[in-house]
């Protein structure tokens, strides 16, 4: 009989360590989910890269993913909008986007010739050089300095 209840407890105790490593698996699986549909949402926003985990993890105080892996708002339980939020947060986070290069400009710089150009003034400023370079990366257009 002893035996049976050491057996019995054998088991409720391995139950409990797999129902433990399962909510644990649960929980990063939707922590991965909701970093996948906020990373497209960055993408399609165009959040600079660098800018991206600082503004997951901001995301991940106010959204959650459900159990059918959509991102709900934690405050209402309703569905969450990853792009109006990140649209929210855009005047309050302004570094979280890369500097204009002036209305209507192509990428970081202006398109001329089949490629992507920037002035040596302009390439001298960090920020609008690595835009270009990615943008260039991106497009598999050739990036330029002119002058």
């Amino acid at each position: 009989m002893t035996e049976m209840l050491e057996d019995a407890e054998a088991l409720h105790t391995a139950l409990a360590e797999t129902q433990a490593a399962l909510e644990q698996a649960q929980t990063r699986v939707a922590a991965l989910a909701l970093e996948a549909d906020f990373r497209a949402a960055a993408h399609a926003a165009g959040l600079r890269p660098g800018a991206v985990a600082e503004a997951l993890a901001m995301a991940s105080e106010s959204v959650a993913v459900d159990g059918t892996g959509q991102p709900v708002a934690l405050e209402t339980g309703g569905p969450a909008d990853l792009a109006a939020w990140l649209a929210g947060q855009r005047e309050a986070h302004a570094g979280w986007w890369p500097d204009s290069s002036g209305g209507g400009a192509e990428g970081a710089g202006a398109v001329l010739a089949g490629g992507i150009t920037l002035t040596r003034d302009q390439a001298r400023d960090p920020a609008r050089y690595r835009a270009a370079r990615e943008a260039s990366t991106r497009t598999g257009l050739p990036l330029a300095i002119l002058g």
